[in-house]
C-alpha cells in the first residue's frame, strides 16, 4: 500500500515536468501537379519527423501516389534543419523524387518538372 503511494506521488511530481516538454512538431504537406499551366492534382496529409506519410489522388482515371519521409539532418544539433524525401509517381510511372532541407520550424516548398511537361509543387508548412 505504501508503495503504491509512493509510486503515485512521484508521478504526480513528474507530470509537470513531462507536460512541459515539447511535443513532436506535425507539418502539413501539400502536393500540387500542374500539367500546360492548369492544376490538375492536389493532396495534402501530415507528417512527423522520422515518420513516413503517403498520400493519392484520382483524376481523369490517372492515380498520383505521393510517399515522403521527414527526418533530421545529420550532425545539426538542437537547431537541427530537416530534409524531405518524396516519391510522386502516376501509377505505375515513376514522376519525381524532391528533396527539400529547411530549417526545424518553418515553411519551405520547391519545384520539380519531368519530361512530360507535368510540374510537381510540394510544400511543407508547421501546424502550431
Amino acid at each position: 500500500m505504501i508503495r503504491l503511494a509512493v509510486i503515485a506521488a512521484a508521478l504526480s511530481i513528474a507530470m509537470p515536468a513531462l507536460a512541459q516538454e515539447p511535443g513532436t512538431q506535425r507539418y502539413l504537406l501539400e502536393l500540387s501537379v500542374v500539367q500546360d499551366g492548369v492544376q490538375i492534382v492536389s493532396t495534402r496529409t501530415q507528417i512527423l519527423e522520422d515518420a513516413p506519410a503517403s498520400a493519392s489522388a484520382s483524376v481523369g482515371g490517372q492515380t498520383y501516389d505521393f510517399e515522403a519521409e521527414l527526418f533530421t539532418v545529420q550532425g545539426d544539433g538542437d537547431d537541427a534543419q530537416l530534409q524531405l524525401e518524396a516519391n510522386l509517381s502516376r501509377g505505375e510511372q515513376h514522376i519525381a523524387s524532391p528533396r527539400l532541407t529547411f530549417l526545424r520550424g518553418e515553411m519551405a516548398a520547391v519545384q520539380v518538372g519531368d519530361q512530360s511537361g507535368d510540374l510537381l509543387t510540394m510544400t511543407i508548412t508547421p501546424i502550431e
